[in-house]
């Protein structure tokens, strides 16, 4: 039951009128002092007790009517469900809610409470879910706001799964609607439709809230480089005049123009080189678009490092691998340079460091069993171990470590690069821009993918459609306590672009610190950063511990939910951890209407009534409709009850008296009036 018109229930206190005017009107008996009740008889009761009775009742009549009356004025309605119905037959709303980085675009947000409030305005039971880098039930819908982290559509009816696994069996068991309230940006909707409907079982309704292709720009990625830094900056919409600005521990040091595209060359800064402590650097924009928070960019220059770095080429050279692989060795050390580590030189026969923390093995091919036998024991001891194929690993057919099998066809084809786990510590660096023009393929690929070729942009399918099977780029096995990466592309400029891209920077630099079990010094807010300690702290800018872990059982795993420097403290080690927001979150361009009307007439099975809320109803749901239908006024009715009580009313109080028996037999044989 509901009041519709609940104000005026102030009209209850005309209830205190009477009850005065009744207590007004009331005499108090008469009192006589007497000096004895000896020589008194017993007589009968007065009348007034009578009376009294009287009087209650035609009190409790008229404040009868006037209840009833004020409670008429009120409007109470009372739901009445069809016959053979049940509450439960009504679904239940789960109203996703995008809680991500990309919701803080102007009205995006508020837009978004809009459409929860009406929703849960509907009627009916409803449950609100706060997605970002994890999903999470909340219970006060009106006390959300977007956050800093990402949140990705692939996979999302298994992860809601997991959330109605959290809910009491009766609420488990009975039929939903998911609502999902998003700007859908199209960077993080799957280009396949398969991965956002598979294994879905309710009905989705999509509200989009964004406000569309507006113009937003972000500084991408940022990249130390010995004594400079590159900074890649993208603009989406129209092409527009920037500042970028560099600020050292909250200092500006330097300022650029330019006009950015997306994507954009990268902009230079020149820094000094590393020392003895790590220095904090921002790269920021000075543009007002949609989105403020992105404009800048942290990085962490690591003081002078202790970590030593093994180049190994494999088998003597001949006629295109030698070439191939004398470039390559350059790039590596050119790289390894850039990020203050002077790499060692192994020989096929020397004996190697017991220092070693990495090891880079250019184009093995096939390897003398000696070598595989201390490739294997550094590998087992816990080392780390990089192997970039070429052409003699094409021609040998297999890698030298764990026998996985090499396609002796070399794939071409202009592709892209994509990560296909962006938590690993690898997968740090931006790969807009690497084009792969050659690489081998592995039938059987061992381990786990880190990154994958697809497509180039321009013969990409469209968002919806489905997409040829990626190829494996960057594959990691385990071997022993060590870890094993294999680049299946050359570091060559005829293979691919990577080494022309600050990506390669980045990328040696994080595949480094993963081989030598470093402290990471980047991460993405809201994503799961690996620790190689099992007991760590994590401090803010204020010293203010925001995490702590102590004597975790493996590798612990962290998510920071804010942007900013923080300091990771471990036994006998510190590092400085710069937290940024996920450029991808920067691209609010979304997808297309088309593709959300797939994807959600995907979900619904065909022949069903029409899902509660969808478009196409008008703009109003099925179960608001439903329950205007079923509301039942009770206003008539409680004015015909005052009616009949004011008729009682006037009848007691005519007559006066009541015709009942008031006598009552007493023990004694007496009686007693009432």
């Amino acid at each position: 039951m509901t009041l519709l018109a609940a104000a005026f229930l102030a009209g209850l206190a005309t209830l205190a009128v009477p009850l005065w005017l009744h207590r007004m009107s009331e005499r108090a008996p008469a009192e006589r002092n007497v000096s004895s009740l000896m020589l008194m008889r017993e007589t009968e009761e007065p009348v007034r007790t009578r009376r009294r009775l009287a009087h209650k009742i035609l009190l409790a009549l008229r404040l009868a009517v006037l209840a009833a009356v004020t409670l008429a004025f009120a409007q109470p309605a009372l739901e009445v469900l069809p016959f053979g119905a049940a509450p439960a037959d009504a679904p239940a709303k789960l109203i996703v809610v995008d809680g991500s980085f990309s919701m803080r675009q102007e009205g995006a947000f508020p837009r978004a409470l809009e459409v929860v409030r009406e929703l849960m305005a509907d009627g009916g039971e409803s449950r609100v879910v706060l997605a970002a880098d994890r999903l999470t039930l909340v219970s006060d819908a009106a006390a959300l706001e977007p956050g800093w982290t990402r949140f990705d559509f692939t996979g999302l009816p298994p992860r809601l799964d997991a959330v109605f696994a959290t809910l009491a069996n009766r609420e488990a068991e009975r039929d939903w609607v998911i609502h999902v309230v998003s700007d859908f940006q199209a960077t993080a909707v799957p280009d396949r439709l398969n991965a956002l409907v598979e294994g879905a079982a309710w009905p989705f309704v999509l509200h989009p809230v964004g406000a569309g292709a507006v113009g937003n720009s972000t500084v991408e990625n940022v990249v130390i480089s010995g004594s400079h830094i590159e900074a890649a900056i993208s603009a989406y919409g129209e092409s527009r005049p920037l500042v970028a600005a560099l600020r050292r521990d909250g200092r500006e040091t330097g300022r650029i123009g330019l006009t950015a595209d997306s994507p954009s060359e990268p902009v230079r800064f020149e820094i000094p080189p590393a020392g003895r402590r790590s220095v904090l650097w921002e790269v920021t924009l000075d543009d007002p678009d949609a989105i403020a928070e992105d404009n800048v960019y942290r990085v962490v220059q690591p003081p002078l490092k202790d970590i030593e770095v093994g180049l190994l080429a494999g088998g003597p050279p001949d006629a295109d691998a030698g070439s191939s692989r004398a470039v390559s060795l350059t790039f590596l050390g050119a790289a390894l340079n850039a990020i203050d580590i002077d790499p060692v030189d192994l020989g096929t026969d020397a004996p190697w460091p017991d220092t070693l923390d990495a090891l880079i093995v250019v184009d093995p091919g096939e390897l003398a069993m000696p070598l595989v036998r201390r490739l294997e024991r550094h590998l087992n001891d816990g080392g780390g171990a990089l192997i970039a194929v070429g052409p003699r690993t094409r021609r040998h057919g297999a890698l030298p470590l764990g026998g996985a099998v090499i396609a002796n066809r070399v794939a071409t084809g202009v592709r892209r690069v994509v990560v296909t786990d962006s938590s690993h510590p690898v997968n740090r660096t931006s790969w807009r821009g690497v084009e792969v023009r050659r690489s081998l393929a592995m039938p059987a690929v061992p381990g786990e993918t880190l990154l994958a070729l697809v497509p180039s942009d321009e013969q990409a399918p469209s968002a919806g459609t489905e997409s040829p099977r990626e190829a494996a780029l960057l594959v990691e096995q385990r071997f022993g306590k060590g870890r094993l990466l294999t680049l299946l592309t050359a570091v060559d400029r005829d293979w691919s672009s990577l080494v022309l891209r600050p990506a390669f920077v980045g990328f040696v630099r994080d595949a480094v610190g993963y081989m030598a079990r470093a402290l990471p010094s980047a991460a993405y807010a809201g994503e799961a950063v690996a620790m190689p300690v099992a007991s760590v702290q994590i401090f803010d800018s204020d010293n203010e511990r925001v995490l702590s872990l102590d004597s975790t059982v493996g590798r612990p795993v962290v998510r920071i939910p804010r942007p900013g420097f923080y300091t990771i403290r471990a036994p006998g080690r510190e590092a400085g951890l710069a937290v940024n927001v996920d450029p991808r979150e920067s691209d609010l361009r979304p997808v297309s209407a088309e593709f959300l009307e797939r994807w959600q007439s995907a979900t619904v099975t065909p022949g069903a009534p029409d899902v509660p809320g969808a478009p196409g109803n008008g703009g109003v749901s099925a179960d608001r409709t439903l329950s205007e239908a079923n509301w039942h006024p009770l206003a008539p009715w409680l004015l015909a009850f005052a009616a009949i009580l004011l008729m009682i009313e006037s009848m007691a109080a005519n007559i006066g008296r009541f015709k009942v028996p008031f006598r009552l037999p007493f023990p004694s044989g007496r009686t007693r009036l009432q």
